[in-house]
Order: structure tokens, then sequence, then C-alpha cells
């Protein structure tokens, strides 16, 4: 079969592309007759039926058929959606400080304190300084602004990170001595389990009563850590303690509720039958839900601090005869927080937890009706102010 010239263009231009046709088709009247006959309609139909260049035509909705009883089954469902949906905004946790979201901080309270008593009293504060070295760099004007507001007679330092017997840890203490000439540093305890870790130390005023003993120990889950210093007085033990963390991924926290809390407990019960007992210190744990500027958190119960076995042991050493002398004498405080974190930034927005604290034997608290003529808690006070960032000193004062 042989096809002439016009049947041969026709089967090379139905090879092509529509667009390309096109072009071959606007160029048709240069060619024969013939051949421009055959392509301008091949283009055309081409055209016409090109996916490309045709808008389809929608299809018409099909209109469904329901009986009464199968619209009631929607209705009901539809009802227990949104009940589902209210069911779950309400279970949205919220916090005492939920509603200062939006305004990026929380208030810090104005805490008024309470006038001297007259006759004698006795002044108690304790700081965790995070490694005393370094606060002496840059916070010694931090640290006598605090010592002049409190006055304390006691004064306890927690996390000095010192090592004993070396160089650099004997100029710290006599730094610390220089900047505080009405006080001479009365005892120390080193970590010795890790060089440049944990440590207390005890710091005596001048007018101080003369203690009848004094001692760095441990408790026997914390063998070696530096962790408390106990003053005995005549008729009061203190017991400046810094409690060990949880750590990160709550590698301690069995350890802490399980050994750590109840041999505290333990201990300031025994000393609690011979006197009054006053404990303080960063006791890592915030208790109420106010003491957590951010307790609606997911993370909040998986935090070292926060946990509720932290919180429920805690309530546990309250339990045991001791009270807590800040909610004591300012229940209804809230933004008091005793530690932000640094490397968030909290401090100027006061986001923070209130983890260091005052604790009074239940002899110290007597009832509103009862003599307080013996020795008896007078006021308990934290001092943010002097706090750029981490820990706030905190104290309490006895009247004698």
């Amino acid at each position: 079969m042989f096809l002439d010239q016009a049947d041969f263009t026709y089967c090379r231009f139905q090879i092509l592309e529509p667009a390309h046709r096109l072009l071959v088709l606007l160029d048709s009247q240069a060619m024969p007759p013939k051949f421009a006959k055959k392509l301008s309609a091949s283009a055309s139909k081409d055209l016409v039926d090109s996916p490309e260049e045709v808008t389809p035509t929608p299809k018409e909705k099909q209109v469904r058929h329901t009986t009464p009883a199968k619209r009631k089954a929607k209705e009901q469902k539809d009802e227990a959606g949104e009940d589902s949906k209210k069911k779950r905004a309400k279970k949205a946790k919220e916090g005492p400080y939920t509603c200062y979201k939006e305004q990026g901080s929380i208030p810090e309270p104005e805490l008024p304190r309470r006038s001297e008593k007259a006759g004698k009293s006795l002044h108690l504060m304790a700081w965790n300084v995070g490694g005393l070295r370094a606060f002496l760099k840059s916070r010694i004007p931090d640290l006598q602004e605090a010592i002049k507001d409190a006055k304390p007679h006691v004064f306890g330092i927690m996390e000095h990170k010192l090592t004993e017997g070396v160089a650099d840890s004997d100029s710290a203490l006599q730094e610390l001595s220089t900047a505080l000439p009405e006080y001479h540093v009365a005892c120390v305890n080193y970590s010795t389990a890790k060089k440049g870790y944990s440590g207390a130390l005890v710091m005596l005023h001048k007018d101080c009563p003369k203690p009848i003993h004094m001692t760095a120990e441990d408790l026997p889950s914390a063998k070696n850590e530096g962790r408390m210093v106990v003053v005995e007085f005549e008729a009061l033990y203190v017991i400046l303690c810094y409690v060990p963390n949880s750590g990160d991924g709550l590698k301690r926290l069995r350890e802490r509720i399980d050994q750590w809390d109840v041999e505290l407990r333990e201990r300031l019960q025994n000393l609690a039958k011979k006197k009054h007992v006053l404990l303080m210190g960063d006791l890592n744990v915030a208790h109420q839900d106010k003491d957590i500027w951010n307790v609606e958190a997911p993370h909040v119960p998986k935090s070292a601090g926060t946990t509720a076995e932290e919180r429920e042991s805690f309530g546990k050493l309250l339990d045991s005869g001791f009270k807590d002398s800040f909610s004591l004498r300012h229940p209804e405080a809230m933004g008091a927080f005793t530690y932000w974190s640094i490397r968030a930034g909290n401090r100027k927005v006061n986001r923070g937890l209130r983890l260091d604290y005052v604790l009074v034997s239940e002899s110290l608290v007597p009832d509103e009706e009862s003599k307080t003529s013996g020795m008896h808690l007078w006021d308990a006070f934290h001092l943010p102010s002097v706090a750029t960032g981490d820990h706030c000193p905190v104290g309490a004062i006895l009247t004698v």
C-alpha cells in the first residue's frame, strides 16, 4: 500500500502533541489546500477533546433519604461527640499560676516582717550558694546585704563545693570571713565521696549563744557527701541540711524516698525527744501546688523535686511532728519561690519553685491560747531581693 504525500503528512501530524499540532496548523495556510483541510479538521478535534482545555461539569450531589430512626441516631452521636469534647476541655489541668501565662510573669509577693519582739531572740538563715568560690567572685555585695537584712546569729551555707585541705578552699573560707567580719566559720562538712561536690558549713555571729556541741555528719544513704551540720544549743538543735537531688532521669529517686527521707525523719524525731528542733536548708522538694510555677505541665511529675513521691514523702516528714514555718506565717502567700532556673532566665519573670525551708518541731509552735513565754517560732522569711538567680536565702526568728 502506498500513501500519497497528503496522507503521509497527516499520519505524522497525528503523532504530535496537541500544542505542536496547533503550531503546524498555524502554518497550514502555506500548505496545499488538500493538506491544510485534513490538518485543520484533526487539530480542531484534538483541541476540543483535550482534557487540559475542558472544564469538567460537576456531578449532581446525590440526596440520601434517611429514616427518622437513622436521623435520631445521628443526632445522638453528634451530641455524644460534643459532650466528649467538653469533657476533654474540663480535663485540661490548670495550676495556681496558669492565669499569668499570657502576662508572661508571676507577681512577686511583698511579705511583711514581724516587728522584733521585746526580749532575746535567735535569728537563723540558710542559703544554697551553688559553689562558694564562684559566689564570692561576684556576689559579696548580695551576701552582705542579706546578712544586714536578716542579722542571723546562725548562718548556714550549702553546696559550697569545697575540698578539705586544698589551698583554694582555704582561701575561699578566709575570703568569706573577711567579707563578714562579725562572723566566724564554726563547722564545715566536706564531701569526700566526690571532690567539688555538695558540702555544708555554719558560721556563727559573735553575739550568738555558745553552742554545746557541733558536728558535721551524714546519713548512711549519702555517706561522706557532706550534707549536714548539727549545732546543739542548750534548748535547741539546729540542723543545716542539703537534701540529695533525685537527679536527671530520677536516678536517685528510690534511694532518696526509701532511704534518705526515712533516715532524716528518724534522726529528727530522735532529736525532738530531747529538745526543740529546727531544720533549715535546701530540701529539694516543692511540697504544694503553689510552690511550683507550672504544676500543670506534663513534665513536672517526672522532674526531680516535683514528683508525687517526693512531695508525699515531705508530707510524711511534716506529719511526723514538724511544721513548715513559712507556710505558718504566710499561709496566703502566692509566688513565694526560693529557686529559679538561671538557664531559662526565670528569675526576672518569677517562674520558680519553693525548694528551701525552715522546719520547726511542733514544740516551737504553741497553741494560740497557750502561753508563749518559752522558746517559740516568731517569724519566717525569704530574701528574694538578693537573688539574681538559682536560690535565695531563707530564715526564721525564734524567741528565746
